[in-house]
């Protein structure tokens, strides 16, 4: 129906022009002419190309009826008038076609103009933020209001969660899976519906549907870039809130086992002196010897126990600070046998450290107490017949320092997990006493060293736990003659 009263506007306007020329002013054929053609180029201008064309040719029978002779009649007598005739077509068509061409591209780009102001108001909407919805569900309800579309579907694929905006439901959810997982984009005129994958940096984070918008695919693409800056940007800071409340949390942790460290430590002293001196004194029975035994034994567990769990705490909180200095291995190796040496006794420990090894740069304290960590794990779970060995060697700008064992190995499937915290073997929980921290504190202050602390076992035989360390750098005096 609107395009029957722009075609009857656009005759009707021919009709009028035709009545005044002939009628009222009685123009001669140039005159009239002129006025079909601004006749012509109005209707061009404020309406359609098609418009412009058919009164184009409706003004080209009037002007030969009514204005070329001979008058009122459809015949033209000379080749001057079919030359004017034909030249006046071509000029109303051509004009028709430039000024509507002129008009389109108004049209375009004041449709882009209003693109450009709703992009701007979208991505203003994102920055704003909304406390009371999701990321997710704020990007489809912007999309919705801010382009006036009826509906519209944010895929977010991480999460594999649907957010909607606008009161129909017709997108289909697999279509939005299908689009974020081939990354292509999917359109349908007919439908006029749009569905584009959420890329940024080039990996895509989902997807995004769009029913009944008018607008351009540039645009499109841009809303859809939006919507993916969006919901990296909101992954990034609830990683970075999580990373936050962990250090948090971890510091508060540190702090409350300094303090039970503290309070636990004094009785636990007093215990194990008054252990200690009760069983120095003679005449107890057999019963009593291994009651108090027992009891000296559990003393001294709670006592590792407590220091490793604060040991570990620290640690993972950052508490530690390194005290670096070059450290001989053999001397820690020394150090750590004496420290165990009553564990040691009857035991096949070889040691294999080569006289002209380097010296290491690290915390002498800590590193010896990485070295004293698995040796107590070797002598904890390899066999009493079972051989033992230290061996370190250099690897360029490292020092690796093995502890290997001739007992039982560990099932491949459970190497990658040994170093977790509170782990232990499933073929030894039951059978030997252990809290599973030991190997991470060994871990986690190999670490810090910069350096790696792994564990070998082949063919279910044997063990070999290898770290690194950094060679020491000792700066030469140089003298000058």
């Amino acid at each position: 129906m609107k395009y029957l009263l722009r075609f009857a506007g656009a005759l009707a306007l021919v009709a009028a022009v035709t009545a005044v020329d002939f009628r009222l002013f009685h123009f001669n054929s140039s005159a009239a002419g002129f006025t079909y053609l601004l006749a012509i180029l109005c209707i061009a201008t404020q309406g359609e190309l098609p418009e412009a064309i058919a009164a184009s040719f409706v003004a080209v029978v009037c002007y030969d009826f009514f204005f070329l002779p001979p008058i009122l009649h459809f015949t033209i007598g000379v080749m001057e008038d079919w030359i004017a005739l034909f030249c006046f077509l071509i000029t109303a068509v051509t004009a028709s076609e430039l000024s509507a061409r002129a008009r389109r591209r108004t049209d375009e780009a004041s449709a882009r103009r209003r693109e450009m102001e709703q992009v701007y108001e979208f991505s203003r909407a994102l920055m704003i933020g909304d406390d009371q919805r999701t990321v997710g569900a704020h990007v489809a309800q912007s999309i919705a209001q801010v382009f006036r579309v009826p509906e519209v579907v944010l895929y977010d694929r991480a999460a594999d969660a649907f957010y909607r905006g606008g009161p129909q439901t017709s997108l289909s959810e697999d279509q939005l899976r299908d689009a974020a997982r081939t990354e292509s984009a999917w359109s349908s005129l007919s439908q006029q519906t749009s569905i584009w994958p959420l890329r940024l940096g080039g990996r895509v984070s989902g997807s995004l549907g769009v029913v009944g918008a008018e607008l351009s695919e540039t645009a499109l693409q841009s809303v859809a870039q939006l919507g993916a800056i969006a919901l990296e940007r909101a992954r990034a800071q609830e990683a970075a809130n999580r990373a936050e409340a962990t250090r948090q949390n971890e510091q508060l942790k540190a702090t409350l086992l300094d303090a039970l460290a503290h309070e636990f430590k004094t009785p636990l002293t007093s215990i194990k002196a008054a252990i200690t001196s009760v069983l120095g004194r003679p005449n107890h029975d057999a019963m009593e010897r291994e009651l108090l035994t027992v009891a000296d034994e559990e003393a001294d567990r709670l006592t590792a126990l407590l220091n490793r769990t604060v040991e570990l705490a620290r640690l993972e909180a950052g508490h530690v600070k390194l005290n670096r200095q070059p450290v001989s291995i053999s001397d820690i190796v020394a150090d750590v046998l004496e420290q165990l040496k009553r564990f040691c006794e009857g035991r096949d420990i070889r040691i294999s450290i080569p006289p002209d090894l380097p010296q290491a740069d690290g915390d002498q304290v800590l590193i010896t107490l990485v070295l004293r960590l698995l040796l107590d794990n070797a002598l904890k779970y390899a066999s009493p017949s079972a051989g033992i060995e230290i061996s370190a060697e250099r690897l360029e700008d490292n020092i690796a320092v093995h502890v290997s064992n001739d007992g039982p190995g560990i099932d491949p499937d459970e190497l990658s997990a040994i170093f977790q915290k509170f782990y232990r073997g499933k073929d030894v929980r039951k059978r030997i006493p252990g809290t599973g921290l030991g190997l991470t504190i060994a871990r986690d202050i190999v670490a810090t060293h910069g350096g790696e602390l792994t564990a070998e076992s082949h063919d279910g035989a044997g063990v070999r736990f290898s770290f690194t360390l950094p060679l020491a750098h000792v700066t030469e005096a140089v003298t000058t003659p």
